[in-house]
């Protein structure tokens, strides 16, 4: 083969090869998948927490009891109970709580049948605490009894601050002195030294001559200003300890 020619076939194998290599490289690229939308994974949602609700929140009645002061829902269920016995200071924070204000306080100095006290009042409920100092000196170590609780109560309206103020049977101040004569059960304390009752417990208290005497306590109701003619209670007292006479 002359060296013309075999130039010229080298040159087209060249141009050939060219060609389909220029076919592979060059040709308009591979399409490229677009990515499938993403769908959102569900999230958990937190269930919101309630805030705790403060039991004393709830109540709406103080029922006076022989022993404590109970503090109830609307359901009639004890929130708290307050005892007589024990020390006035955390009664007073509660009820603090519960009626939304302090109360006015007023200090008296005793007399001859009862020891030196602190009247905290609220309008239409009172706590009384005792204090066993000066001429009750003598009581401060002894143990609180119902016959020298720690504090006793009075209710003077029906309510406050939309608190139910009654007692089990569901007497209140305002009450009808006959209607409170016609409830069963009423109790007439024989002495006059307090008024009638309907809700009392017995205990057995040591006098001071180390004999020991069964002794009631009840919830008791007074017409403060007509005691000789009552027409209504106008005040509802706890614990009150039911003499068979007056000193």
């Amino acid at each position: 083969m002359s060296r013309t020619r075999r130039a010229v076939t080298l040159a087209a194998v060249a141009v050939s090869l060219a060609l389909a290599m220029g076919g592979c490289v060059g040709g308009p690229p591979a399409p490229t998948p677009s990515p499938e939308p993403s769908t959102p994974l569900p999230t958990d949602t937190a269930e919101p927490i309630a805030a705790p609700v403060d039991p004393l929140a709830t109540v709406t009645a103080l029922v006076a009891r022989p022993e404590a002061l109970e503090l109830r829902d609307a359901s009639g269920a004890v929130v708290a109970s307050l005892d007589y016995l024990e020390p006035a200071g955390p009664a007073i924070e509660t009820l603090t709580l519960v009626f939304g204000a302090p109360p006015v306080d007023e200090e008296y100095g005793g007399s001859n049948h009862t020891v030196p006290s602190t009247a905290h009042r609220w309008d239409g409920f009172e706590l009384w605490e005792n204090r066993f100092v000066d001429r009750a000196a003598e009581f401060a170590d002894e143990p609180r009894t119902l016959h020298r609780p720690s504090y006793s109560v009075v209710f003077t309206a029906p309510s406050r601050a939309a608190i139910e103020l009654t007692t089990e049977q569901g007497v209140e101040a305002g009450t009808s002195w006959t209607e409170l004569e016609a409830m069963p059960g009423l109790q007439v304390n024989p002495s006059g030294c307090s008024g009638p009752y309907l809700d009392y417990i017995e205990r057995d208290e040591t006098w001071p001559d180390g004999t020991i005497h069964a002794q009631r306590f009840g919830v008791d109701f007074v017409d403060w200003e007509h005691w000789d003619d009552p027409s209504i209670v106008s005040r509802v007292r706890a614990p009150m300890p039911i003499y068979d006479g007056c000193a």
